[in-house]
């Protein structure tokens, strides 16, 4: 064989080497990268995601603080209604006894409570009513100290007010009630049996 025919056959060789070199690198170099690449990509899909997930979210989020918002103005406003309400009610007897039936237990507890100044021909019908209908663990316990303040006051020579203290140990279906108007009974008559203090 010639040598320039060698010379020729080693060059294609070592070419057709190299072509092959170069093909393997780049084939290891991409599955190399693929992974890295592909990881690139789910991790910008994720945030993504994340984002678009959180999205509703926070919407939620700030939904939920506009209504609690909402919520909060409400309230005042009726808290603002109320006191509005309370400060327009005329201070009168009749007012005290309308009073007496209010749906809000501080209106009725102070209209009561009232009561016990006001004379005792007016105040004596609308306690006894509370201590027929009231409620038993304020209202009730309130006429009678009202009920007791007025015997004090004015005094019971007709024993009306005694008698509707009576009727609140004997009738009465608590407890409590019975053994508070018993003690403010023996107060009252213990009181009024008293003789008047002698003048000089």
């Amino acid at each position: 064989m010639r040598p320039s025919v060698i010379v020729v056959a080693l060059g294609m060789a070592a070419a057709c080497g190299g072509l092959v070199y170069m093909q393997a690198t780049r084939q290891s170099t991409d599955a190399t990268a693929g992974p890295a690449a592909s990881g690139a990509q789910a991790s910008r899909e994720g945030s993504a995601a994340a984002t678009e997930s959180s999205g509703p979210d926070a919407a939620a989020s700030s939904t939920n603080s506009n209504a609690a918002m909402e919520t909060a103005a409400a309230a005042q406003n009726d808290d603002d209604a109320i006191a509005a309400s309370k400060a327009s009610r005329p201070d009168t007897v009749e007012q005290w006894i309308k009073d007496t039936q209010d749906s809000d237990p501080k209106i009725r507890a102070a209209a009561i409570a009232k009561l016990a100044n006001a004379p005792k021909a007016q105040a004596l019908p609308a306690l006894k009513n509370v201590l027929e209908t009231g409620e038993p663990d304020i209202d009730r316990h309130i006429a009678l100290n009202s009920l007791h303040t007025l015997a004090l006051r004015d005094g019971d020579k007709n024993g009306q007010v005694r008698d509707v203290m009576r009727s609140a140990i004997y009738h009465s279906d608590n407890d409590g009630v019975m053994q508070t108007a018993q003690s403010l009974l023996d107060d009252v008559e213990a009181a009024l049996s008293e003789p008047p203090p002698q003048k000089n």
